[in-house]
Parts: C-alpha cells; structure tokens; sequence
C-alpha cells in the first residue's frame, strides 16, 4: 500500500512538472490585510513552474515583505496608477522572460489551491486561447460573481449570474462564453502579446471584454472553468473609485464598436447605437438627469479626438482576423432586444441601488416567465381582437359623432392650440383644450402618422383597457384571477357600442377607469396592492405619498383634458372604493385615500387650469361638466342596464351571464377576494343606479349617455368576475361537499354567455360601426371662410354644443367635413345667446329671414341632422319636432337641400362668409337692433382666405365700403390697406369691423396675444416639470411586495 501511495504522488508530480511556466501578474493598490492573503494563495497553488510580477502603483517599500515571504523571486514594479489596470498590466511584455501563460489577478482574489492546474488543463483540453475561473464572494463562497459573461451588439457586457445569486452547481460545466473578467483571467502570452495586450486607451472598464472579443476575432476561445473557484472582495482600489467610471465605461464601449466589428457590420450598429445613444440622452432630459446627456456627447468626442489610436488598433486586427462578427454571433446575447440595448443606461446609477426597483419587477417577471394561462390568454385575445378590427385597422376607423378626423400634422395642431384662436363656435380667444397638445406631442413620437394615431386614441382604448385591467389584477398572484377579469372586460358590450356610436368620451373612460382604479387603490393601500386588510401582493411597487399624487395627478390631468366628463367617473372611483370597503368591512387607508385623491385631483385642475378656468367662467354649473348634454326621448331600460347592454335595439338573455359569473365570490370568496368581490359590485350596483336615476328623471340635469354611466359597472363585474376565479382555485377547497360544488360548473356557463356573443361580433370585422359616414354624403368646398351649424340633439354631434331647446343642441363648425377642431367648441359666452334668440325667433315664425340674422355669425350653411350616419347603415337616431323643421322651410333666404333620409342641409343665401366686404355704415358702429329689422344683406362679397386657418385673409376694397368679421371685437386683428393699418372697431353692437375710408388691397389677419403666449409658456413649463418630476420619482421606486 505504501508503495502504490508513493507512485501516485511520483506520478503526480512528473504531471505538474509536465505544465508550462506561468507568470501570475498582480496589480497592488496599497497595504491591506487581504493583499497578503491573496499572495499566500498563489503560493499555496499546486502548480510548481510559476512565478509572481506584482505590479504597485505608488511606492514598493509595504509590498516587498509581504511578498518575499512566498516568492522571494518575485518581480515588483512600480506602475502609473492614472495609466489604468489594462495598461499596467501590459507591463508584463517589457520583460525578457517568455513564459507560456500570464495569469491577470486583482489585487483581492484569493485562487483555490487546484485553480491555476485546472485552467491551464482547460486551455490544453479545449484549445482556449483565453480561460477564467468561477468567482465567488471573498466571504460568502457560496455567492456568485461571475462565471463569464455575454455580450449584445451594442458591446454592453450581460452577467450570466444575477446579483446575489447562490452557487447551486447551476454553472459547475466547462463552457465557452463570449468573455471572461479579468478579475482572474488566464491567457496565452504568444497571444497576448500579439494582440499588444489590453487596449491601453480604454486603462480601466471595459478593458476585458474587449480583449477577449479580439482574441475571438484572432481565432482563439473563451471558457469558463466553474471547477476553478477563485474568492473576490471586490475592493475599488485606485480605479473603481474614479469619478469619471460612467464616463469611460461609455467611451470604451463606444471605442469597442468602431474598433472591433468588420466592414460589414460596424455602419449599421454604430447607427442603431447613435439613435439608442440620443434616445437615451434625451431620456436623461426628461428624467432631469443632464449627466445622461454630458457622458452620451462625452463618449462621442473622446472617440473622435482618440481617432488616429483607434485606426491603429482596427488596421493591427483586420491583419489578425480570424473569423467573422456573423460567426461569433451565436455567442452574443440577442434576447430582449429592447432591454439589452437600453441597459447601459443604468451604469450610470448603481445597478444594485437598481435592483430593488422596477428592474427588480421586470427581471422577476422575466425569470419567472409568464403561466401557460396567461400566454394562452394573450395569444387568444390578440388573435379575436384583430380579426374583429381587421376591417378598421386595414381601412380607418369612421369618422362618425366624437371621432372626428385628425387631418392636421402636429406643427397645424400646436399652432392651433398655441394660438388660443378657436375656429369652431362664434369666435372666441382664449386657452384651447390641452388635449390638442398632447395629441400634438403624440403625433410627433408617432412620426406624423395621425391616422395611426388615431385609431390607437379610439380603437386602441379597448386593449389599454383590458391591460389595465391585467395590470390592476396581477398583485393577486394569480394567473386565473388576471385571465378572468381581463376576459370579462374584453367581452363586455359597452366599449364596441361606443365606437360603433362615435363615442369617444365612453372609450376614453373605459382604457382609463382600470389604472385610475389601480392608483387609486395604491394610495388606500388596501390588499394585495397594500398590507391595508391582508398580505401585500408579489412585486407591488412601495408606496410614497408625493410619487403617487404626482402619478395620479397627471394621468388624471390628460384623461380630463381629453374628456372632461371622465373626472366625475374618476372621483366616484375613490368614492366607491371606500363604500364597498364599509359594506365588506375590509380595512383600507380611507383619510390616505381621500388626501391623495384630492390633492391629485386638484393638481389635474391646474394642469389644465387656463381652459377650464375659460369653461366655467359664463357656466359655472353641473351642466358645464356633463357637456350640457340634451336627453334622447329614449333612454335603456335598467333591466337592459343590468346585462351592460347599452343597445336600445339589443336584447339577448346572454347578458345575464355578466351578473352570473360576478355573484361567484359572493358565494365561496374569502378574505382579499370577498372585499374585492363586494368592491366591484359596489362598482356595478353604482353604474345600474346611476341609469334608472336617469330613466326615471329624479335630477334636473342630463347625466351622459348609458355607454359612459356602464363602465364603471363593467370594470366591477370584471373584478368580481376574477375574485371568482380565485375562489373557485383557492377558497372553493375550504368548504365540506354541499351545494357550493355546483357553483364551478355556473361559473362555466356564465362565462361562455359572456364570451358567445363577443364571439358573433368579431365577424363583422368592424365592431358593428357603421360602412358610411357625413363626409360621404355632404358636398363641401375647401374654403376657410365660412360656419356651418349644426343643429341635432346632442348624441349625434361630435361635441354636445349648446343647448337650445330641451332635446336640441347647436354646434358651429369651419366646413362642413368632420375636422380635427370639430371636437371642441369654445367656452360659451354672450354671442351664443344672440344665436339662439335667432333660432327661436324662426322657431316661433317672428321672421322669413333668418339667413340675415345668421349672416351676422357668418354661417353659410344650417344641416338638421336626424341620423348619426347616412343610409343604409343603421345607428342611432333622432326625430326633430316638425314644428321647427316647418319654420325653417319658411325662411324666404334658405335654400333647403334634402342631403339624405335625416339629414337636411339649409344653404344661407343672404350669407357670403365670415370675413366680407359690406357697405360702409352697415355694420361698423351699427346697431344690432337697426341691422335685425332688415329685409336685405348688406355683405357685398367674401374676402379670399390664406390658408385653412381661418386667420388671415385677402381682397379688394373699393371707397365706401368697410370689412367686417364675424368674430367678437377684439384688437388682435390687424388689417392693412395699401400697407396703411387700419384700427378696429365695434360692429352690430358685438362683432368686428373696419372702416378704411380708401380703397385698394386689403390685408387681414389675426396676432396671438402676448398674454395668450405667456399662458401657453406657463402651461408648457407646468406640464414639463410635472412630467421631470414624475420621471424621477418613478427612477427611484422600491419594491415592497413578497
């Protein structure tokens, strides 16, 4: 036995002399307690031919007694510590001696006692140019660092090992990877120095990496060998500890790209990485980070200036190259493009500070992967949903009631909105919709594409909806409970009746309601989006009272600014958040909820404060919120309501399915679910009751339209829906056998009612929106001088306008064609009252001729629109009373034109535009009174408009005759005849006029006020701030779910 003993170990000695001498190269910062650590582990390696290189930046005298101790022979130099660990490293090939294998460690790695055999062994075995051990932390073992890593086309390093990850033997195989750290790395000396070393340019960060993408590019392998474990501290040192580290790590990344990729390659990736780059910097921008900006402009320059070494270096490796960048693609991480090649956006920031934020949701959601459920959810619906919209997303969506064209780009729409000159109305000035500006800055990120843009606004708000949904159900934590909701919102009739009627407001609530509802939720911090009642949900977002006022208070401010009648949906949401909490008798943060509710509610009123400040300044009044909506003589039923059928010609016992499968949780919930559950039939007990007050007319007012009163009780079942879910997987298993067995099979049936006609409904193709619209049947001319009013009860307008009798509503529009500015009408003010008094004066047969009384407003044409669409399709409808149809085919100055079946149009013959030429003394310091009496036009022709903006004009003038505008006085119009400007003044009492007192060419235009200017800067620097603001709160968010 003691003889075979001694044979082994001879054996075993001839195999270790057998190995080629190896250089260990240290780089030593200054004395610690680790250094002589580390130095006592390369002495204690089994491997006999090796010798140490310690290369010390600063003074020698602390390291040669520490060192002589092991290596008596070993080589100490003192290094630059500002030329950088790569150059320093290079040291090594000044010296004579040629050995067979450098081993690059750190100052604060400790090898294990097998480590250097086993990666010189693998480098034999595998022919690897290039070999790296495993690295675990110097005081838990058992933590990985790093075990080689990847790399994508943008030369942003991907670790293999998450942050904190423990060493199961989950990398204990020998594998080729793209690089390896030099941390520990070993690698042929031939090799590297026929690389030259290290790029010394790049000295620290990034210097590994890329010198194991050249020596892949000369031929060589990478491998990790998990066998040999090398201990890391992972000290800063004199390099890690440099301020600029943000800054090289992007420069030497940059230099990387240029230097490394072929001919072929490298254009288009330094391309895509300059879009990434400048879309990163303008990320930091918004994010209030101006450094993000500095480092992008930084690393292009430094490049630039480096010039002459960076040819150098791609002219040394064209000579070695090897092999191709297609053949080293497959060694690349090509995964998650999108994250990948943002990811070097957070280097800038400490990835671990990072890591317990949102990062830390994604790269859960990401490991974790999504349940067989829910990707059979998502694949299922997207395929339904697009089959049943493939006729509007390869046509367009139709122009029918509130979804008017977007037919201007966004430089027409911020002038417009910037310009406080409403086209629509009877003239106003003053602060437009701030949904014109978002939309504006929507069509700019939609790279001018509006009609794309427009059907993400209309048809696009069902799957926002059904998202938001999902996203409001997943602290739940199950893929049941997400899948349930989120079916049961898809299929719900409410959201296609309302694009199949033009009703943007409904589709606008319904992508919204389900993330107010999740904010809302969140600031309550009820479970599982709080530990309010129970256990807070897996990966829920921590909760911070100014983020989530911020969060809400914007999203909030655009919903308003695109719908107003939203904000009371939107604050009934907290409302009966706390109601079903008292019912349930589930605990929530109620005086939380209500503080943050408030104050968002109060900073969305800012956000958008000059317009709506305008708004309610001559209607402070209920009506002015609910769009001053005149009732239809037909409104649904509530047993039609309790099925969310907002369809008066509708009717299928299939509804009820809704109800059914919602009554679920009632039954078997338990805990979080019941109070959800009660929640949520809150929601929908709230929607009902809100149509039967309005069926049975208990308030003076006119609430919305059954389609918007629905939504909040779709979004209710939809939660109780999925509580059910959950209760059938959770709490169903907790009761004894009885009749609670049979409830699964009625949540089977319920469900298929629910899905069984959504499913009919996809055949149309279109969502049963109507083949015809307006435009198809109304001739217009293209001429930017007219107004055109429309007459209809509101439902069929595309804004509800003013109310002019108890079931009409009047709206003034620029043409006759569906418009972007349609959408919105002005403020109302004196000049609408004179309108209507003209109206009911005709009304009342007072006069034979109204087209005078409506020259004065410059409207050339009157349409009595009884259909929202044309025949044959069918939509809603509207009778209007005979009696005013009757006085209006009376009138001596209107020529009636039957358009179609509903749809009269009234040509004003006594009319000739908005901005004319009429005699002098006609209108300018003329009474209204003295012109009403009048049995003749005084308005002679129409000046020329420049342009579509109805803001500047043109035309000749003979003596005695005046301009006058059909616009309320105001100094901001300018006119100019014979380069000679001419002041306003006042006309019929209310409108504009000019009296040249010569003749000659006429220049008219309208100049934005200084103080209109000065309140769109306001409005602009409040919304930027606001969004900087909430960008930085969300790039510092925590996790603190389970």
């Amino acid at each position: 036995m003691e003889d075979l003993r001694k044979s082994d170990e001879i054996e075993l000695n001839e195999e270790v002399f057998a190995f080629p001498p190896v250089r260990i190269v240290v780089v030593a910062h200054k004395e610690n307690e680790w250094f002589k650590e580390s130095v006592a582990s390369f002495a204690n390696l089994n491997y006999l031919d090796k010798q140490l290189i310690v290369l010390v930046t600063g003074q020698t005298e602390w390291a040669e007694p520490i060192v002589s101790q092991y290596f008596p022979d070993a080589d100490i130099l003192q290094v630059d510590p500002e030329a950088g660990l790569g150059a320093n490293f290079n040291e090594v090939m000044n010296s004579s001696d040629e050995p067979a294998f450098y081993l690059f460690c750190h100052h604060d790695v400790a090898l294990a006692p097998d480590a250097l055999r086993l990666l010189v062994e693998e480098s034999y075995r595998s022919n690897a140019a290039v070999v790296g051990p495993k690295v675990v932390n110097w005081d838990r073992p058992n933590e990985l660092l790093d075990v080689g890593k990847g790399m994508n086309r943008f030369a942003v390093p991907v670790q293999r090992v998450e942050a904190g990850e423990i060493d199961q033997e989950q990398f204990d195989s020998v594998e080729q990877v793209f690089a390896v750290s030099n941390t520990a790395l070993l690698v042929r000396a031939d090799l590297f120095k026929a690389l030259d070393g290290f790029d010394e340019a790049m000295g620290m960060f990034g210097e590994d990496l890329d010198f194991c993408w050249r020596a892949q590019i000369a031929g060589g392998k990478v491998m990790v060998v998990p066998g040999a474990v090398a201990r890391h501290r992972a000290e800063s040192g004199e390099y890690q500890a440099n301020p600029s580290r943000n800054r090289l790590i992007e420069r030497h990344r940059l230099r990387a790209i240029l230097s490394n990729y072929g001919k072929v390659k490298v254009l288009p990736v330094l391309l895509l990485n300059l879009l990434v780059s400048i879309t990163k910097g303008i990320l930091g921008l918004v994010r209030g980070r101006l450094s993000n900006l500095g480092i992008l402009c930084d690393s292009w320059s430094w490049n630039l200036l480096n010039l002459k070494s960076l040819l150098q270096k791609r002219k040394k490796i064209n000579e070695l190259r090897r092999v191709t960048d297609s053949e080293l693609a497959s060694l690349k991480i090509n995964s998650l493009p999108f994250q990948r090649a943002f990811s070097s956006l957070n280097t800038y920031e400490n990835a671990r500070l990072e890591s317990s934020g949102r990062l830390r949701i994604w790269i859960n959601d990401l490991r974790n992967g999504p349940s067989k459920v829910s990707v059979a959810f998502s694949f299922i619906s997207i395929i339904l949903f697009v089959f049943g919209s493939r006729h509007l997303l390869t046509r367009k969506v139709p122009a029918i009631g509130e979804l008017v064209l977007f037919d201007k780009g966004p430089t027409e729409i911020f002038d417009l909105w910037a310009s406080g000159y409403w086209v629509t109305g009877l003239g106003y000035e003053g602060a437009m919709p701030n949904a014109m500006s978002l939309i504006g800055f929507l069509g700019i990120i939609f790279f001018g594409f509006m009609g794309l843009l427009r059907t993400v606004l209309t048809l696009g708000m069902i799957p926002i909806g059904v998202l938001g949904i999902w996203f409001f159900l997943k602290p739940f934590g199950s893929p049941y409970i997400k899948v349930a909701g989120a079916t049961i919102y898809l299929v719900s009739p409410v959201s296609y009746y309302a694009l199949s009627v033009g009703n943007w407001d409904a589709l606008i609530l319904y992508g919204s309601l389900p993330w107010v509802l999740t904010l809302i939720s969140r600031a309550g911090k009820s479970s599982p989006l709080g530990k309010s009642g129970g256990e807070i949900g897996p990966n829920v977002i921590a909760s911070d009272f100014f983020r989530e006022v911020l969060t809400l208070g914007i999203f909030v401010g655009v919903v308003v600014s695109l719908s107003p009648v939203s904000v009371l949906s939107m604050i009934a949401v907290s409302l009966l958040v706390l109601v079903g909490s008292l019912v349930a008798g589930t605990a929530i943060k109620a005086l939380r909820l209500v503080i943050v509710t408030i104050v968002s509610c109060l900073f969305a009123l800012a956000l958008n404060l000059p317009w709506l400040l305008d708004a309610f300044i001559y209607n402070p009044s209920l009506e002015a919120i609910l769009d001053n909506r005149t009732p239809n003589t037909e409104t649904i039923t509530v047993l039609k309501a309790l099925t969310l059928n907002p369809d008066l010609a509708g009717n299928s016992i299939l509804g009820w399915g809704f109800p059914a499968v919602a009554a679920v949780p009632l039954l078997i919930a338990k805990g979080e679910r019941w109070g959800w559950a009660v929640r949520g039939w809150t929601f929908y007990l709230a929607g009902i009751g809100m149509v039967w007050v309005e069926e049975m007319e208990y308030v003076p007012v006119s609430f919305p339209q059954a389609e918007i009163l629905l939504i909040p009780g779709v979004l209710g079942l939809a939660i109780a829906g999925a509580m059910g879910a959950g209760a059938l997987q959770r709490d169903l298993q907790t009761f004894k056998f009885g009749w609670r067995q049979m409830v699964p099979l009625t949540a089977i049936v319920a469900i298929t009612m629910t899905i069984l006609p959504f499913l009919g409904l996809t055949f149309s193709g279109d969502w049963g929106m109507p083949d015809d619209e307006l435009n198809d049947v109304l001739s217009y001319d293209e001429d930017a001088n007219s107004k055109v009013l429309w007459i209809s009860n509101s439902d069929l307008l595309p804004e509800s306008g003013e109310k002019f009798t108890d079931d009409l509503s009047i709206i003034v529009t620029g043409d006759l064609a569906s418009s972007f500015e349609n959408r919105w009408q002005p403020p109302k003010s004196n000049i609408d009252d004179l309108l209507k008094e003209s109206l009911d004066l005709a009304r009342n047969n007072g006069t034979s001729n109204l087209g005078i009384l409506l020259s004065q407003f410059g409207i050339t044409d009157i349409i009595l629109l009884e259909r929202l669409v044309p025949l044959p399709s069918t939509s809603r409808s509207f009778q209007i009373e005979e009696r005013f149809k009757l006085s209006l085919s009376r009138q001596l100055d209107l020529l009636k034109i039957d358009v179609a079946p509903g749809i009269t149009r009234y040509q004003n013959l006594s009319s000739v535009g908005f901005g004319v030429i009429a005699d002098e003394g006609s209108t300018v310091k003329r009474a209204l009174s003295n012109y009403a009496s009048t049995s003749e036009s005084p308005f002679l022709d129409a000046l020329q408009p420049v342009g579509d903006d109805m803001k500047k004009y043109q035309g000749v003038i003979e003596l005695n005759q005046e301009i006058y505008l059909a616009f309320p006085f105001s100094k901001q119009w300018e006119l100019e005849v014979n380069n000679a400007t001419v002041e306003p003044e006042i006309a019929l009492d209310w409108a504009t006029g000019f009296s040249p007192k010569s003749k000659g060419t006429v220049e008219l235009r309208y100049n934005t006020s200084n103080s209109q200017k000065t309140a769109v800067a306001l409005q602009v620097i409040l919304w930027s701030i606001a969004f900087i603001a909430l960008a930085r709160t969300m790039s510092e968010v925590k996790v603190d779910g389970r």
